[in-house]
């Protein structure tokens, strides 16, 4: 996380629903208004369909089972709460990963340790807090959670791995970033102390030389599998005696281009990897993101005798698009393995995208299907919006549920996908049109998504000195081209332009989308 764009305040929340629909098919929820960072997870408990939601930074919502609004009310902890969250379940037991907000330190000082908390309670909040990795005066950052929830020997422990930088941001050649390992025993009911699991360091400046992305899954004999991203490679650890100590790291991949990607209009993304570990099967998965064809793609590994050799990597998303924040999760009861990411290829000018899905099954090969989460194209927040770092999702028991920031032009806000597996995708209805409207220091630009055969007509004016101009007309008839981004609009940023537009279906004759109105006020 660059924590310069983490100094304005941001409402956030962690939400509770226990949404009876799910059973039945499918559902899209929009959780809050600026937000990022999200997190999510589904009670394992089989007669339960609750679901918990996190993200930036502190704000909680909850819907208490047989009520119709949320309740609100926040994370509270003594060592403070500050981004990056992580839900995790253990069994029937909640963690919550955050970021420190260390009283009487100031901005930048205070990211001094994790902060992982036991959740008792929602609602009235009691929750245990424990202090991780408490090193000063470096910085801990970007931690990630799991447990083992079924080996004999380390039941009910919790793994959380992260970052520990000397210097956030130093280009001091003496200042070092590492990868770094407590877990939780249940017995002691704490958190042991910090150790560092990697074998090399990377520098402090947060980008491709700086080791991030640490993530851990669980194998079905108590092994802890960690990977994590630096140096342009994907490296994979192993610990076989619970986190005590841990193996040579293995470089399993090249990451051609490093883990920070510079995509269009998007101020800050990634191609971290995630861990995940199918405990029936005995199967290792890890996705992550690179641009080894030129633009960001997705891939996929797997390794069936404990990650002492990995399958080729798999590219799962699409060619000549750009696709990145990859995260995953494997169902369990049938080995289907779910890889959610941002997708731009419905966006030819990089302008928009949308949430696909890659469901991929070793033994089934009819289960190996890319779906399309999103109904209608979302516009990228631009260069100057900070809009998180990673996307979540969990499956149990037949239920999938993804959660994404989306935005509206102006605002950032939350999406939760709740799906039965069975249902995925089944009859969904898509928006034709998608509106961008992204704001600069001193211009404005207006393009519209068509993903249909439509005409479209246009006259754009603005008013000068009492002095009305046609700034911009267009009129296409016929137009054919799908998935494609028409920039109606790109030019300075006046209060008086005005836009008076039209689309209309080819197929059915029909008008799908109009307006007349002030540039500034379009989707707000």
């Amino acid at each position: 996380m660059n924590k310069q764009y983490c100094l304005p305040p941001l409402f956030c929340f962690l939400v509770m629903i226990f949404y009876p629909s799910v059973i039945n098919g499918q559902e899209t929820i929009t959780l809050g208004m600026n937000s990022n960072e999200p997190t999510v997870v589904l009670s394992p408990q089989s007669n339960s369909n609750k679901i918990i939601a996190a993200a930036n930074i502190n704000q909680l919502y909850y819907l208490k089972k047989g009520t119709e609004s949320f309740k609100n009310t926040q994370a509270k902890s003594t060592l403070g709460v500050y981004g990056d969250p992580v839900l995790h379940y253990s069994d029937n037991d909640l963690f919550y990963a955050h970021l420190s907000k260390t009283q009487n330190k100031k901005y930048g000082e205070w990211f001094d340790r994790i902060v992982v908390q036991k959740i008792h309670s929602i609602t009235p909040w009691r929750e245990s807090s424990y202090s991780v990795g408490y090193n000063p005066p470096k910085m801990q950052d970007k931690p990630w959670l799991s447990s083992d929830n079924h080996s004999k020997k380390f039941k009910g422990n919790v793994y959380v791995t992260w970052t520990e930088f000397d210097k956030y941001s130093s280009k001091d050649s003496s200042d070092f970033s590492r990868i770094r390992f407590s877990k939780y025993v249940p017995t002691f009911d704490s958190f042991s102390n910090a150790i560092t699991i990697s074998d090399t360091v990377g520098d402090c400046q947060d980008g491709d030389n700086t080791l991030e992305g640490a993530t851990t899954a669980v194998g079905s004999n108590g092994e802890i599998y960690a990977a994590w991203a630096g140096h342009e490679k994907i490296w994979f650890d192993i610990s076989i005696d619970g986190g005590e100590t841990w193996g040579k790291d293995q470089k399993i991949a090249s990451q051609i281009e490093g883990w920070n990607m510079e995509m269009p209009n998007i101020f800050r993304a990634n191609g971290m990897p995630f861990l995940a570990c199918d405990t029936n099967r005995e199967i290792i998965y890890i996705t992550w993101a690179d641009e080894e064809a030129g633009n960001a793609d997705v891939w996929l590994m797997y390794s069936k005798n404990k990650g002492t050799s990995w399958s080729q990597k798999i590219r799962i998303s699409k060619i000549n698009s750009h696709q990145y924040f990859p995260n995953i999760n494997v169902d369990q009861q049938n080995g289907d393995v779910y890889v959610a990411y941002y997708d731009q290829a419905y966006s030819n000018e990089n302008l928009f995208y949308d949430i696909s899905l890659n469901r991929f099954n070793l033994k089934d090969s009819n289960r190996n299907n890319l779906y399309r989460i999103t109904s209608k194209s979302i516009p990228l927040p631009g260069k100057n919006f900070f809009y998180g770092d990673y996307i979540d999702l969990d499956c149990q028991n037949d239920t999938l549920v993804i959660i994404y920031p989306t935005f509206n032009n102006k605002n950032s806000a939350i999406e939760l996908f709740v799906s039965n597996t069975s249902e995925l995708i089944k009859n969904k209805k898509y928006s034709p049109i998608s509106h961008s409207l992204m704001r600069n220091k001193d211009s404005i630009q207006w393009a519209i998504n068509i993903q249909a055969p439509c005409t479209f007509s246009c006259k754009i004016k603005t008013r000068n000195r009492h002095k009305i101009l046609v700034h911009h007309q267009k009129e296409i008839q016929n137009l054919e081209v799908v998935n494609q981004d028409f920039i109606a609009y790109k030019g300075s940023f006046q209060r008086s332009t005005r836009i008076n537009y039209k689309i209309r279906d080819i197929q059915n004759n029909q008008i799908i989308d109009r307006y007349k109105g002030k540039l500034i006020n379009l989707n707000n």
